[in-house]
């Protein structure tokens, strides 16, 4: 049974990851139909880009002219309490319809009613994850589509883009959405940096050596353009992974925003100076609100970067909070209902009544949860796939996700360290190949992932964008010998104690940060290989936001299980993964990054490769062509292979899905990557339960 599974769950990944890689990015500007279907047309190109490996996409007749809604949305409009569902939503023109699922197959029209149950929210975006709408979306295939605008163009020399609204949209309470709650955002929340988010590339740009922001123009209710000096390509804007939202309601935060020292009011021609507004007056504004937070920082952050957490807030989203918070034992998100999409029968979506989130023990309770029907949908260790399968049958199916990480269990090394010892090892490329092939990963794949998980190193893999053979299977050869003459190669001296130290006698130890115990089943796999190797080490494990911070200083040595690990889906995704331009963001590069984005007044000045890393990048972000976007990004690939500063030593683990049969129109063989906001692919507002 176990073997089937496995060979099942192979054959998805594989499917999965050979359309992501042989797809090309798109550059949408419309894609021709005012119901904006999410895979019924090909969007409109430019002739440089590409055309996309299409999903297999299942042709579906739209013909919308009436509306339906939820029976205890209609009883809401009979008792008055609620307007008409022709008032809440968009007409014909502006609506959107959905009609295809993200992997382009063609969505069961639902049925109203139920709860879909869920396990713990998790972190800060947890809530957000199944729910929230972003700028545009994507489909698995790497093309995606306007979402929450309704369409968008950008001139010839891609300094000025436009993007239009859907007239008749509006927010949960009721409240029309429209270009002021851009202008609102950008000028009041963003750009004071009250969201504490004023650092998004996608806005930002260099002239005559400064950082620049935006001009954002209101044309009319419903049209806005943002206009740079420099050109800004599609990869940079529209498809930047980190821009997904750019409103907040205006109506209702209006008193919150604060002016002060550091929150200074932005000139702008649409919102006027708010007056003196200090901390205090922004937590008691706040607080009537019910928002909550010590500082100005908590409270805007809270407010209009993860509004989801904090019940009351106006979204755009499907569901929104009702009850609880995220940490609560049980947080309940109801059906938006304003919420502007229908099915192709002009039913009002969502579906469901509601999202629950359970909180659940760390002793598998979540499993036993699944197992007996109180809850639906569970991310399931890839260890339990086979025994639940086959205990449940078919009151369960299983749902994969294609992951893009570069090879499961990375270790790396701090090399922007101030610590000379620990700086000139970690640049030598020996010291690295001698921690990859100290480790038998043939024992640690049986070990760890009961041989599911195949040995191989930190290189994309197959099928994905960038896949190498030899890259996959560079030093990972066992030879704990070799890996012995390596280090001693590098300077080390084997002790008395049968540990290494430097050649001055200094004690050489690898300190491993961990967070939140997510290496306390694997540390003690490879403290072994790695004792035996003469390689003293220890496990440091921390809470997630103490590991951040202590990442961010310059005393730590190494890492297991890095918090941003290096690689990823592409460059188009994040950058951050890949190249060493955006703070301590990843650990690998340490202050290389905070260099490189504070322009040389903090952090540490790259040289040789890394520094080549980041000429790479810039003359990526420098063109609109994908084809030749892609070149430049194998290069910054290539360079990867070469110095392998990170090492991985098993091949990338996907993540796996079980649902309640019942539930219907959720999408298989779904892509888990930032770009994709993870949970936000299988599109929670079509999901339905049929009894």
């Amino acid at each position: 049974m176990k073997k089937r599974v496995l060979a099942m769950l192979l054959v998805a990944v594989m499917i999965m990851t050979a359309m992501t890689a042989c797809t090309k990015k798109t550059e949408t500007k419309d894609n021709g139909s005012k119901t904006t279907p999410a895979a019924t047309s090909a969007p409109k190109k430019d002739d440089n880009t590409a055309t996309p490996t299409p999903n297999v996409v299942e042709d579906v007749t739209v013909d919308v002219t009436t509306y339906k809604e939820a029976p205890i949305l209609a009883d809401k409009v009979a008792a008055g309490t609620l307007p008409k569902v022709e008032e809440r939503i968009p007409d014909r023109d502006n609506i959107f319809v959905e009609t295809n699922d993200a992997a382009g197959k063609a969505l069961e029209i639902g049925t109203y009613g139920g709860v879909i149950n869920m396990g713990p929210a998790g972190g800060g975006w947890g809530l957000s994850r199944p729910t929230l709408e972003s700028i545009i979306r994507y489909n698995t295939d790497g093309s995606y589509y306007p979402n929450v605008i309704k369409s968008y163009e950008y001139n010839s020399d891609y300094t000025v883009w436009t993007f239009h609204l859907r007239e008749g949209m509006k927010w949960s309470d009721g409240d029309d959405f429209n270009a002021d709650d851009i202008t609102f955002w950008y000028y009041m929340c963003h750009l004071n940096n009250f969201d504490g988010k004023k650092s998004w590339a996608a806005l930002k740009e260099n002239v005559n050596g400064e950082d620049a922001w935006a001009t954002l123009t209101k044309v009319d209710d419903y049209t806005v353009t943002w206009t740079f000096v420099n050109p800004k390509y599609p990869a940079d804007f529209i498809m930047n992974g980190d821009f997904k939202f750019c409103w907040a309601p205006s109506h209702y935060l209006k008193d919150v925003v604060p002016n002060y020292e550091g929150y200074e009011y932005v000139e702008n021609p649409y919102w006027p100076n708010p007056g003196e507004r200090d901390e205090e007056a922004v937590r008691l504004a706040a607080q009537a609100l019910g928002i909550s937070g010590e500082s100005t920082k908590d409270i805007g952050k809270a407010a209009v970067y993860n509004f989801w957490n904090t019940a009351g807030i106006p979204t755009l989203s499907s569901f929104v909070l009702l009850t609880g918070t995220k940490d609560d034992p049980l947080c309940v998100m109801e059906r938006n209902p304003y919420f502007w999409k229908v099915d192709a029968a002009g039913n009002q979506l969502p579906y469901v009544d509601a999202i629950h989130f359970n909180a659940t023990s760390a002793d598998g309770q979540d499993l036993l949860m699944f197992r007996s029907g109180d809850l639906d949908i569970f991310e399931v260790a890839m260890k339990d796939i086979a025994s639940v399968l086959q205990d449940m049958g078919n009151k369960a199916e299983l749902r994969s996700y294609a992951s893009s990480n570069w090879g499961s269990y990375q270790i790396t090394f701090n090399y922007a360290t101030a610590e000379p010892h620990y700086s000139a090892l970690f640049a030598n490329p020996d010291f690295r190949q001698a921690m990859s092939i100290c480790v038998d990963r043939e024992q640690v794949s049986q070990l760890l992932s009961d041989g599911f998980l195949e040995p191989g190193q930190c290189a994309p893999a197959i099928g994905n964008f960038g896949y190498d053979a030899e890259w996959e299977t560079k030093w990972t050869e066992y030879d704990v010998n070799k890996a012995k003459q390596l280090l001693e190669g590098c300077g080390l001296v084997m002790g008395a104690d049968g540990f290494y130290t430097f050649a001055d006698g200094t004690p050489f130890m690898l300190t491993f940060l961990a967070y939140d115990g997510t290496q306390d089943e694997s540390y003690p796999v490879f403290e072994q290989y790695f004792k035996a190797a003469g390689i003293n080490c220890a496990l440091k494990n921390l809470e997630v936001g103490a590991f951040d911070n202590e990442v961010r200083n310059t005393d730590w040595v190494a890492v297991m299980g890095p918090h941003t690990s290096i690689g990823g889906l592409s460059l188009y995704d994040r950058v951050a993964p890949f190249v060493p331009v955006k703070g301590d963001a990843a650990e690998w590069y340490g202050l290389y990054g905070k260099w490189y984005e504070t322009k040389g007044e903090q952090g540490v000045e790259p040289t040789g490769d890394m520094k080549k890393l980041i000429d790479l990048y810039e003359q990526w972000a420098g063109t609109p062509d994908s084809a030749k976007k892609d070149e430049i990004a194998l290069k910054i690939y290539e360079v990867h292979k070469q110095n392998l500063w990170s090492i991985a030593y098993l091949k990338s683990e996907g993540s796996y899905t079980l649902i309640n049969s019942k539930i219907k129109n959720y999408a298989n063989n779904l892509v888990s990557a930032d770009l994709y906001q993870y949970a936000n692919i299988a599109h929670f507002e079509v999901l339905f339960k049929a009894e």
